[in-house]
């Protein structure tokens, strides 16, 4: 009977450990775009963003840098989701909101490549749902 109960016990265990890992989502660490993408991003950025946060993503003045250390210590802790969400409602600065959900998403793609973080196989999604389980980390070098 002790067996049975131990068994139990660490299957539900197991299953909930499952639950919550599948729960705590993504990191920027897990190649969570494409380099397509981030070549999109990369083409958008030259038109959209450039002009304010300059060629090398590195901000100016009251302009935010989108890569290096300064912008990891603001965005670490935070969820992708909260970059798009900004990005979407605040940018460009000329026409804040006007970025569809795809458009945002590749800019978000060239943002994580220009900070050293890896690509994969799966395109960013564009939906803020998943978006925001995806969670910023220290890039891996």
């Amino acid at each position: 009977m002790k067996a049975i109960s131990f068994w139990v016990g660490f299957a539900a265990c197991a299953s909930l450990t499952v639950v919550l890992f599948a729960q705590s989502g993504s990191s920027t660490r897990n190649g969570v775009y494409t380099n397509d993408q981030a070549a999109q991003g990369q083409a958008i950025y030259t038109q959209q963003c450039a002009m304010c946060h300059g060629p090398s993503l590195a901000g100016s003045g009251q302009t935010p840098a989108l890569a290096g250390p300064v912008f990891l210590k603001n965005w670490i802790g935070q969820t992708v989701g909260d970059l798009s969400s900004k990005l979407q409602a605040t940018m460009p600065a000329t026409s804040p909101g006007s970025l569809k959900p795809d458009q945002v998403s590749e800019l978000v793609a060239f943002i994580l490549k220009s900070n050293h973080y890896p690509a994969g196989k799966t395109k960013l999604p564009s939906d803020s749902a998943s978006l925001n389980n995806i969670h910023f980390e220290a890039p891996g070098r």
